[in-house]
């Protein structure tokens, strides 16, 4: 009786092992890489977040005055501060420091003025030495955010700023390798500021006075749960309450194409359309039936999808631009997030995507991809060559070279087959 016992537990170990065994060898692009819906509840994540100020000459010109600079550092010192125990502050420049201007945090700001800033070698600053100090720090249970003019300090000779970009994106894709051998995917967040500038803006070596509105960064490195945690939680947003004088907002992850399901993803069947009648699937994204009308010239109708969970800029998925349908005989004709239909009270977050085909030649399957690529806002705001004076109020140097080196990282640390953001695919049953 003993021996028929451990027979039968050691059959049911063997087929137990061999169950788990087969989970284990299910491949992600087997089981696919859905989006979780944009209803469902994010995992709350408590990191320690570490605030890396840059100190060098450029950066006095933003704390001279009151003005949105302060503000808004003044905004994420608090919220951090009282959001998530541990946060510290830190002066960065070819070195890193802890900034003792004053013992209580939330004071801090008001203690800010070119003298207290004067911390270390403040005459110049290497942004790739910065990034490779700060991301040594960012580990698994870390967010860390610096706030920097940004400006890189080389030259326009050669191919210097390539090297730059090049070596901005080698020490990334190092940071991104760390999270995924920690069992995470890394993300960051870079958002342009603008806040009123009195003091010296220097062009290379040159000086001049500046009197005006100037753009600064504020980048946010960690985990992706908890970047993105903390970009609902501090209402990163030019609000009052949220980051006073935000203009862009570039978030990247290092995560798979997202595929979006009925989960994520409605057709609409309301007067959102000129076709006649358009009969869902069950499952509320694919289609059964479309009924044209044959005296329009084209065929217009429309998707809504909840984004609640994406890891992108909201203006971002609102440019029409990032977009590719295929067929090329469908065009994204409009991007809002102002749309009221049934179908969109499904989700929390949604957008309306609105495709139109010209020529009536329709075909059984139509996918919609959300491109992975540098927002048109970066070219806009970047130059690289000196100007010997006052650039544009929105302008930094080498903007674009910083960004394409961060950029690159994500880029490259997808496979070949993953690097869209989302990938949207419908079938339709048949027109008529």
């Amino acid at each position: 009786m003993q021996r028929k016992t451990i027979a039968l537990l050691l059959v049911a170990l063997v087929v137990l092992g061999v169950i788990l065994l087969g989970r284990g060898r299910t491949s992600r692009s087997e089981k696919g890489h859905y989006l979780p819906a944009d209803t469902a509840t994010m995992k709350m994540v408590k990191p320690t977040v570490r605030i890396f100020m840059e100190n060098s000459g450029s950066m006095n010109g933003f704390v001279t005055i009151d003005n949105e600079f302060k503000n808004a550092l003044g905004h994420l010192i608090a919220k951090t501060n009282g959001f998530y125990e541990g946060t510290k502050l830190f002066f960065v420049n070819n070195k890193i420091y802890h900034a003792a201007v004053c013992d209580n945090l939330n004071d801090f700001v008001l203690h800010l003025n070119p003298q207290t800033m004067q911390v270390g070698n403040t005459s110049s600053t290497d942004i790739n030495k910065i990034f490779g100090m700060i991301l040594d720090r960012t580990k698994n249970d870390t967010v860390s955010i610096l706030v920097s003019d940004c400006v890189y300090d080389v030259d326009n000779v050669g191919n210097l700023l390539s090297a730059a970009s090049s070596s901005t994106t080698g020490t990334f894709m190092k940071a991104i390798r760390e999270a995924r051998e920690a069992g995470s995917e890394f993300a960051v967040i870079i958002m342009q500021c603008e806040s009123k500038f009195y003091g010296y803006h220097y062009e290379g070596n040159t000086p001049i006075i500046c009197n005006n509105t100037r753009p600064y960064y504020v980048i946010m490195m960690g985990r992706k749960e908890a970047v993105l945690e903390l970009n609902e939680h501090l209402e990163l947003e030019n609000t009052p309450t949220g980051l006073p004088g935000l203009m862009h907002k570039f978030m990247l992850s290092s995560e798979d194409t997202w595929e979006l399901d009925d989960q994520t993803a409605r057709v609409f069947s309301s007067g959102f359309t000129n076709a006649l009648r358009i009969q869902p699937e069950h499952d509320g994204l694919n289609i059964r039936n479309i009924i044209t009308d044959h005296d329009k010239l084209d065929l217009t109708f429309s998707f809504g999808l909840g984004v609640g969970n994406l890891f992108v800029a909201p203006d971002y998925l609102l440019d029409a631009e990032n977009y590719v349908v295929e067929p090329e005989e469908y065009v994204l004709e409009q991007v809002t997030d102002q749309a009221k239909f049934t179908e969109c009270d499904f989700f929390d977050h949604p957008i309306c995507l609105t495709l139109k085909n010209d020529d009536k030649s329709y075909a059984p399957e139509i996918t919609l991809r959300l491109k992975n690529q540098i927002p048109a806002w970066v070219k806009k705001c970047s130059y690289n060559t000196r100007m010997k004076a006052l650039p544009p109020r929105h302008k930094s140097y080498a903007l674009y070279e910083m960004v394409e080196g961060i950029y690159g990282a994500f880029y490259n640390a997808r496979d070949r087959k993953n690097k869209d953001i989302f990938r949207l695919k419908v079938k339709v049953g048949h027109y008529e």
